[in-house]
C-alpha cells in the first residue's frame, strides 16, 4: 500500500510542470504547484495546490522556496521544469537540500552538461558516438569548420530564453559564410555558439530515453520514445511524440556509458537521432536534472517515471511494468495540438503521416479528470480568432 503523505513540489505550471502535477496526483501524492503566473490555461489545473512566488529564479527564489518549507511537517520531494529554475537551485543547494528532497550530479558537472562543449567531452570521454562539433566564442574561430560536412546545425551553447524569438534555437546553415553571416549579428547578444554537423534525417528519426537514476546510481526506471513532430520542424521542440521499443537496448547501452563517465544521478534523459544515410544512432544532447516535454509520453504508456521519483526519494518500492507489459501497452501519440498542427501544416512525410495514422493520441492539455487547463485554452482561441475578425 502506498505511503505518500509527504508533499511534492513542482516548480514551473507550464505543459510540463501540468503533467508532472497531474501524474502526481494520480497516485494520491499532495502536489503543490509553483509560479508566477496561474491566469494561464495550465495555472487553471486541480490537481496541484498552487503557490505564487514572485520569481522562479535567483536568490530570491531560494528565500521563497525557503519560507515555503515552513508549510510541511516533512521535507517535500522536489521537481524541476526548467532550466534557468535547475541552474539556481544547484547553484544554491546547500542551502536547501537539508530542506527539500532532490537528487542531481554535482554543481561543476550539472553546469557541463548543460553546455554544449561539455556534452561533447562527456561524450568523448565515454566513447559514444556522437556529431563532430565545434566551439565558436569569436568570428576567427569559424574557420576551424572548413572540413565539417555541411548542412550544419549553428546554435548557442547554452540555453538562453533572455531574447526570446530574436535569437533562434537552433539554425541550419549549409556554409561557413551562412555561420559567419549569423554569428556577426548576434555575436553581442550571445557569444558561445557551436557548429555541429548536420545527422541526416527528420523530426521522426528523433528518439529518446528517459529515465530516473536513484543517488546510488541504479536506474529506478525507463522509458524509450520517438518524436513525430517538432516545432520549428527539424530543429525545434517536441510537438509529438510516441514509444520506440525497438530501440530501447540500444539506447540503454549508450546512455548508460554517457552517464557512467559522468556519474549522473536523478531525472535524465538523452536524445539520439537515426541517421537515414547510414542508419547509424547518434547521441544528440542530454536533458539533466529536470523533466521535459518527452516525459508525459512515459506516463501515457505506463512508466509513470515522476513518480518513480517520488518513490525513490521517499524511500518507497516503485512497482514498474515488465519488459513485456510495457512492450504490449497500446502504443499512442502524445501532442502539443496547436504546434504539432503547425508543424505538419509547414513540413510533413509519408513516416510521419503512417505514424499519425497507426496510432490514437493523447492531447496535452485535454483530460476528463482535470478538464479547467483544455477549456480555459480554447476559450482564449475562441477570444483570439473574434478578435482577430473584429479587427479585419
Amino acid at each position: 500500500m502506498n505511503d505518500n503523505k509527504i508533499a511534492a513540489v513542482v516548480i514551473g505550471l507550464d505543459i510540463n510542470g501540468l503533467g508532472v502535477a497531474r501524474w502526481l496526483a494520480k497516485e494520491g501524492v499532495p502536489v503543490y504547484a509553483i509560479d508566477k503566473n496561474f491566469k494561464k490555461p495550465t495555472g487553471r489545473t486541480n490537481s496541484a495546490k498552487k503557490v505564487k512566488f514572485n520569481t522562479l529564479e535567483g536568490e530570491k527564489f531560494i528565500e521563497e522556496l525557503i519560507k515555503l518549507r515552513e508549510n510541511f511537517d516533512d521535507n517535500p520531494v522536489l521537481f524541476i521544469t526548467m532550466e534557468r529554475t535547475l541552474r539556481t537551485i544547484s547553484e544554491y543547494r546547500d542551502k536547501i537540500s537539508h530542506l527539500y528532497r532532490f537528487t542531481m550530479p554535482e554543481h561543476k558537472m550539472l553546469m557541463s552538461l548543460m553546455n554544449k562543449n561539455g556534452v561533447l567531452q562527456v561524450a568523448e570521454k565515454s566513447g559514444v558516438r556522437y556529431p563532430r562539433t565545434l566551439k565558436v566564442t569569436a568570428p576567427g574561430i569559424i574557420d576551424g569548420a572548413k572540413n565539417f560536412t555541411f548542412p550544419c546545425i549553428f546554435k548557442p551553447s547554452e540555453q538562453n530564453t533572455e531574447f526570446g524569438d530574436e535569437i533562434k534555437k537552433a539554425y541550419k546553415t549549409n556554409s561557413l559564410d551562412e555561420i559567419k553571416q549569423i554569428y556577426a549579428e548576434i555575436k553581442d547578444r550571445i557569444s558561445d555558439m557551436v557548429i555541429q554537423e548536420w545527422v541526416e534525417g527528420n523530426d521522426s528519426d528523433i528518439y529518446f530515453l528517459i529515465e530516473y537514476i536513484d543517488s546510488a546510481g541504479n536506474v529506478v526506471a525507463d522509458f524509450p520514445g520517438r518524436k513525430v513532430r517538432s516545432w520549428p520542424p527539424n530543429v525545434g521542440g517536441t510537438a509529438s511524440c510516441t514509444s520506440a521499443y525497438e530501440l530501447l537496448d540500444e539506447m540503454r547501452i549508450a546512455t548508460a556509458k554517457y552517464f557512467k563517465a559522468c556519474n549522473f544521478i536523478g531525472m535524465g534523459g538523452m536524445e539520439f537521432k537515426r541517421d537515414s544515410r547510414s542508419g547509424e544512432l547518434l547521441i544528440i544532447e542530454p536533458t539533466v536534472a529536470r523533466t521535459d516535454l518527452q516525459h508525459e509520453v512515459a506516463m501515457i504508456h505506463g512508466v509513470n517515471l515522476v513518480y518513480a521519483q517520488y518513490c525513490s526519494e521517499t524511500g518507497q518500492e516503485f512497482k514498474t511494468l515488465s519488459s513485456d507489459e510495457q512492450k504490449n501497452w497500446p502504443q499512442k501519440i502524445w501532442r502539443v495540438a496547436p504546434i504539432d498542427r503547425y508543424s505538419r501544416e509547414t513540413v510533413t512525410t509519408d513516416a510521419q503521416d503512417e505514424i499519425d495514422k497507426r496510432y490514437p493520441s493523447v492531447e496535452a492539455l485535454a483530460r476528463f479528470s482535470d478538464p479547467l487547463p483544455f477549456i480555459y485554452s480554447l476559450c482564449g482561441k475562441v477570444s483570439a480568432k473574434i478578435n482577430h475578425i473584429i479587427k479585419r
